[in-house]
């Protein structure tokens, strides 16, 4: 699939989310803004920063359709991963997309995970910082996404799972050992 299909493709499933599209639109900006700053190639960032949200909006008997079903039950308490998990099986499947970098950075997302590369980073924090976002230190995150791009995940980490503790949200403990190991890589660059 070209950019332009995925553009339209993903315009067509969210015409009726207007709101998520100009959400996706804006991780695409950041994520380019990233993408370019950080010396790597842009087509695969924009292609997984249209993509991620693709399955937002399908129930969740859809999403898990998708899901291999040993991660529909390590997820079970947090819900909210099958959407990324769905959409990049959908692209791989449906599109029959076949970058795997893609395809990862897609599927982490939502909280990173343990192992993540520089365009796993980069979508995972364009999610959070996208220009639509307007929670009280979005605008620090914003600015140190393009100082320190771990600096800026493991704060925002951080700061997400206190938000979410408040709301009464399960953490999962995959959060706090993406956060470990964003310190771990913090305290190398620091030697």
């Amino acid at each position: 699939m070209k950019l332009e299909e995925i553009k339209k493709e993903v315009e067509e499933k969210l015409k009726d989310h207007p709101k998520r599209l100009k959400h996706v639109i804006g991780v695409y900006e950041t994520a380019t803004n990233l993408a370019t700053h950080y010396g790597i190639d842009v087509l695969p960032v924009q292609i997984a920063a249209l993509f991620h949200d693709y399955a937002k909006y399908d129930s969740i008997q859809d999403q898990i359709r998708y899901i291999d079903l040993k991660l529909v039950k390590k997820y079970s308490e947090t819900p909210v991963m099958y959407h990324a998990l769905a959409a990049a099986a959908l692209l791989e499947y449906k599109y029959d997309f076949k970058d795997k970098d893609v395809l990862s950075a897609i599927r982490k997302h939502v909280w990173g995970a343990t192992t993540m590369n520089l365009m796993d980073k980069i979508i995972l924090i364009s999610d959070k910082i996208e220009p639509n976002r307007t929670y009280d230190k979005v605008n620090y995150f914003r600015e140190l996404a393009f100082i320190d791009l771990d600096q800026a995940i493991y704060e925002f980490l951080i700061d997400n799972i206190e938000y979410n503790k408040q709301e009464g949200f399960v953490i999962h403990d995959e959060q706090y050992q993406v956060i470990d190991m964003i310190k771990e890589q913090l305290d190398e660059k620091s030697k």
